[in-house]
């Protein structure tokens, strides 16, 4: 019985996926076939299908995988400062704007989200917790002075994701700058939110 390298399998894994974001982000889910995954990734079929059942997978993993970092990294988050980790987390929805293949996947995304439930599935239930965890942060702001007290915490909280999800949308137009579009990000909620 041949054993398997967890290190080699989970980099293979890995490598397998980085290209079919590049493939989904470029051709969108639809126009993506299979061969051009194992093209751009440089595997045959057999060894794709060992690692995903079909192409839907491949996609879904993409999203699951960073939303359970995103979960992972909001579990871990300190919230001691609660306007230091407001932020913190805000940072960490916007991160991907300056990855080149971003714009792509999000218009794929939209694109397959109403035809695939497992996968709206897996958005909805990262969304639900950062925006909880938001409400809460937003809510010890409130308490302290530092945030509108007038603005219902769990409101404000979808406004802030919402806003984000938005530069996700205009990441891959021409000219789109991130550092600067992250800087007006943070202008745009210090001056909806904080006094």
């Amino acid at each position: 019985m041949r054993t398997v390298d967890p290190a080699k399998h989970a980099a293979r894994r890995r490598h397998i996926l980085d290209a079919a974001a590049e493939v989904f982000a470029s051709k969108g889910f639809e126009a993506t076939t299979v061969a051009e995954i194992c093209r751009a990734a440089g595997v045959g079929s057999g060894t794709l299908f060992h690692y995903f059942p079909d192409k839907g997978a491949i996609f879904r993993e993409l999203f699951r995988e960073d939303h359970e970092r995103i979960l992972a990294e909001l579990a871990a988050l300190d919230d001691t400062d609660p306007a230091a980790a407001f932020w913190t987390v805000v940072d960490l929805l916007a991160r991907d704007v300056a990855d080149p293949a971003a714009g792509g996947l999000v218009i794929a995304l939209l694109g397959r989200l109403p035809l695939d439930p497992e996968l709206a599935g897996v958005l909805v239930a990262a969304d639900e917790a950062v925006q909880a965890r938001l409400a809460v942060l937003l809510t010890r702001l409130q308490r302290e002075g530092r945030v509108d007290p007038d603005l219902p915490a769990a409101h404000a909280a979808r406004w802030v994701g919402t806003v984000t999800d938005g530069l996700y949308l205009r990441c891959g137009d021409p000219g789109f700058d991130a550092e600067r579009e992250l800087e007006t990000l943070r202008t745009v909620l210090t001056r909806f939110l904080f006094r």
